[in-house]
């Protein structure tokens, strides 16, 4: 099936932080248009995100952002009801493709990972409705590796060139304001879209294509070489190298395993599964010279894979020379690894590593398996809302249900789903929780235990930070960033928040003492009295006389 989207949501998130899992969208953006990148009119979503308690603010994404915690929390909505809006944004318009700027390696996972702890389906919204979709700085790498002369490229003092968004607008005459401010961010990867389709519609249709499986999947099952940019891949040589399709991850049938063929790869060949395993996955600090696997690339099926077949190289000798490529010797290569069958199971073997378990329920999208049918249905009914008191802002079912009862109506293990709740009800209404009386003592110390962790407990995710960590970053951003007035304002307004925060988890573990005494009274009127001992009168003798 052809790419051929109706319209493009293009979008941005601003964040707390780098880690998809457990920081938080503060701020997304999204700017609709038509399929020849025409704006739509009217058609925006600009939403505010309130910060979670369980989440350790990163001082430099404030500093660069320079969002103010005071506006998120009186114009912010909750991340619960902010998922419900970003869902269906996306879902509203069928044949839609979501695209942003480096938004397959970052944003579309910070959106999974908001619907997955706001109990939301975390993939529909990326293909229900015919949905796809693409990331723009995959266009402009294209561009870079094949076609460099469509586009101006900034070099560095370095002589290194920059992909950078900032850099790429200036030097193709595009303005940006305000760089990032979600909607500036937005605008600017539009504009910059549109370069690319107006000098080559011809590549930008073929970007297009590389969004469907159905496209990318028939090019790497055909198992010969073929040309592929790679971010991972030197910059010097336009990311550019050719790739020897081998086999398919067995933990993900979207992943074929690929070799460079830059190398000769004799001596890859001949480790043995438990060698391979060894050089793929220890740190190259920890092996000796020599040792590191580089030769091994990755082709995601579902996430854009820049693959094209050789022939693209056909008339531009000028690429082919900028890459280093011994086109010849990389077919030589290729029939090696294809003619050594057993290489292939090796490496499939290899990829078998053994992972230790998420440590924490928000690692978990994709470690704790597929969420099946059942859970999907609690979880659709934990959003919706309690019927209407007057007085009184509907909440969704998920703030007033025994949590661990519900769950319980899982068949199968019900830890996630009773974890995700119970952190997204406090999470996110918290306050109304408390002032409607709508938890227990053992709820409530589960929920101070989990912001324990996570403020004092140790680092256990990639760019996670904790308390420490924070305290060690701001002292970092202050010595070395020179701050404009907004940047500081954002960062005084972040120290407020933390340390507001952390008062508030004294409070709860007070709040804690308190439930349980009045639990204990009300516990002991409901306790039936005792039963009153009484002496027995001595019986009657009705016994007839002898």
């Amino acid at each position: 099936m052809a790419m051929n989207p109706s319209v493009f949501n293009f979008y941005d998130t601003e964040t707390t932080g780098l880690s998809a899992a457990t920081d938080q969208i503060l701020q997304f953006c999204s700017v609709r248009t038509d399929a020849d990148l025409n704006y739509i009119k009217g058609a925006e979503l600009n939403i505010l995100v309130k910060p979670r308690p369980d989440v350790v603010p990163g001082p430099m994404a404030f500093a660069i952002t320079g969002i103010s915690i005071e506006e998120l929390n009186q114009k912010g909505m909750s991340e619960f009801e902010a998922a419900g809006h970003i869902r269906n944004w996306f879902l509203d318009r069928d044949n839609s493709m979501m695209s942003g700027f480096n938004s397959l390696s970052f944003d579309d996972e910070v959106v999974r990972n908001t619907m997955y702890r706001a109990l939301q389906d975390p993939y529909e919204h990326e293909w229900k409705n015919k949905n796809s979709r693409s990331d723009i700085m995959r266009a402009v790498m294209l561009v870079f590796a094949l076609r460099p002369h469509l586009m101006n490229f900034h070099k560095t003092d370095e002589g290194k060139y920059s992909l950078k968004l900032g850099d790429l607008c200036k030097e193709n005459g595009i303005v940006l304001e305000n760089a990032h401010e979600a909607r500036a961010d937005i605008i600017a990867t539009i504009e910059l879209a549109r370069v690319i389709k107006h000098s080559s519609p011809q590549l930008w249709n073929y970007f297009l294509q590389l969004s469907g499986k159905n496209f990318v999947k028939p090019m790497v099952d055909k198992m010969e070489p073929l040309v592929l940019v790679d971010r991972y891949l030197s910059r010097d040589q336009g990311h550019l190298t050719i790739a020897q399709p081998v086999i398919y991850d067995a933990k993900s049938t979207q992943k074929m395993l690929s070799v460079d063929l830059r190398e000769d790869p004799s001596e890859l060949l001949s480790l043995s599964v438990d060698e391979l395993k060894r050089r793929i996955f220890t740190p190259s600090a920890d092996l000796k010279e020599g040792e590191s696997i580089k030769s091994i690339r990755d082709i995601t099926l579902n996430k854009q894979p820049l693959i094209t077949e050789l022939s693209i190289f056909r008339g531009h000798d000028a690429v082919v020379s900028r890459a280093g490529l011994d086109i010849d010797a990389c077919m030589r290569h290729g029939e090696m690894v294809r003619n050594d069958k057993g290489f292939r199971e090796r490496l499939q073997e290899a990829y078998k590593a053994e992972y230790d378990p998420c440590e924490d329920v928000y690692q978990g999208i994709y470690s704790l398996g597929l969420i099946s049918d059942t859970e999907k249905n609690l979880r659709m009914r934990t959003r919706a809302l309690e019927p209407a008191v007057e007085g009184q802002e509907r909440l969704p079912v998920l703030a007033s249900i025994d949590l661990r009862e519900f769950s319980k109506k899982l068949p199968s293990d019900p830890l996630r789903m009773t974890e995700l709740s119970l952190r997204a009800k406090w999470a996110n209404f918290g306050e109304q929780v408390i002032e409607r009386d709508l938890f227990s003592s053992q709820e409530l110390g589960e929920w101070v235990d989990h912001l324990d962790r996570t403020w004092n407990g140790p680092v256990i995710g990639k760019n996670q930070i904790n308390l420490e960590g924070y305290r060690a970053s701001l002292a970092d951003v202050r010595a070395k960033m020179a701050l404009d007035e907004r940047q500081e304002k954002a960062l005084i307004e972040m120290e407020a928040h933390v340390e507001g925060t952390l008062t508030m988890i004294e409070q709860l573990r007070e709040l804690i003492e308190m439930k349980k005494r009045a639990e204990s009274e009300l516990t002991a009127e409901a306790a039936p009295e005792p039963a009153k001992v009484v002496e027995a009168e001595p019986a009657e003798d009705l016994s007839p006389a002898l």
